[in-house]
C-alpha cells in the first residue's frame, strides 16, 4: 500500500494544476493612459500604450488563451471581459466602454486610476476578486 501513496498524490497534484492556471492574474504597467472617445460611434474609450515588460506579459497570457474569456480591471474596476480571438501582441490597446460605461465611472477618471496606480490587471473570467 505504501507504494500506491505518492502515485496517489501526483495524481491529486496533476488533478488540481489546471484548477491553478485558471486563476493566474498577470500584473500590467502602463507607460500611458488616455481618455478619447470613438469617432465612429462616440463611445468613451481609454487607450493603453505598455510599458515593453508589460507587453510580453500580457502577449504570453493571452496566447494561452485564446478561445477563453479574460477580465481587465484597473483598481478594481472590471473595465473589460471579453473572449479573445487572438492573443495581444500590441504595445497598445483600446478599451471601449460599456453601455452603463466603466462601472459608473468616466473614462477620464479610469485613465487617471490606471496612471496612479501604476496599471492594471488581466485575469481569466472565473478568477476570484
Amino acid at each position: 500500500m505504501p507504494a500506491i501513496r505518492p502515485f496517489l498524490r501526483a495524481a491529486a497534484l496533476a488533478a488540481l494544476l489546471p484548477c491553478a492556471a485558471q486563476a493566474e492574474t498577470v500584473v500590467l504597467h502602463a507607460e500611458r493612459a488616455t481618455a478619447g472617445a470613438d469617432p465612429d460611434t462616440s463611445a468613451r474609450t481609454v487607450d493603453i500604450e505598455l510599458k515593453p515588460e508589460s507587453r510580453k506579459a500580457l502577449a504570453d497570457f493571452t496566447r494561452e488563451r485564446v478561445g477563453k474569456r479574460i477580465q481587465l480591471r484597473s483598481g478594481g474596476v472590471l473595465l473589460s471581459s471579453a473572449t479573445l480571438m487572438g492573443p495581444l501582441e500590441s504595445d497598445s490597446f483600446r478599451i471601449t466602454a460599456g453601455v452603463h460605461g466603466f462601472e459608473g465611472k468616466s473614462a477620464e477618471e479610469i485613465a487617471q486610476r490606471v496612471m496612479q496606480t501604476g496599471g492594471l490587471t488581466v485575469d481569466d473570467e472565473n478568477a476570484a476578486q
